[in-house]
């Protein structure tokens, strides 16, 4: 076998392995949307919270106002607080009031990270607020709300 027919060998049976690693995880995740109430996303959201803040100055939006399509909603989040290792943002969740399915995404952070920041695009069937949640690691929550007015909803 030359150098080259090795080399192309190899870098093929890498690309199959890593295929068949990402669809085998993609299979046992279960990425299905559940419906739920907005309240009771927001419960589960706060749950064991010591304290949650409403209109945090520590949370910094970037979200349209009036979006032309509520397809694809730009959500920008940046949450000014430290990332040392006893002190820092661990989860961010981005809520809706009004969608199916209301929970749009929590991500998970570490003082690793060093900055709270998150852009996520969401559907918005329908004028609604948008509440960004940021946990710190001591449990206290961040909220934060806008409202968004969508003339043509993007949930179906």
């Amino acid at each position: 076998m030359k150098r080259r027919e090795f080399l192309e060998f190899c870098s093929f049976t890498l690309a199959a392995l890593l295929v068949g690693r990402v669809q085998i995880r993609a299979d046992e995740d279960d990425n299905e949307a559940i419906e739920i109430p907005f309240k009771e996303a927001y419960t589960d959201a706060t749950k064991g919270a010591k304290k949650v803040i409403k209109n945090a100055k520590e949370m910094k939006l970037n979200i349209p106002d009036a979006p032309e399509n509520g397809l694809v909603v730009p959500i920008e989040v940046e949450v000014n607080y430290p990332m040392e290792p006893n002190k820092y943002i661990k989860q961010i969740d981005v809520l809706t009031t009004k969608n199916k399915v209301n929970k749009v995404i929590t991500a998970h952070y570490s003082p690793d990270n060093g900055k709270a920041y998150l852009y996520v695009n969401a559907k918005l069937g329908g004028t609604q607020d948008v509440v960004l949640l940021a946990r710190t690691n001591d449990d206290i929550v961040f909220e934060a709300r806008k409202k968004v007015k969508v003339a043509l909803g993007g949930c179906g």
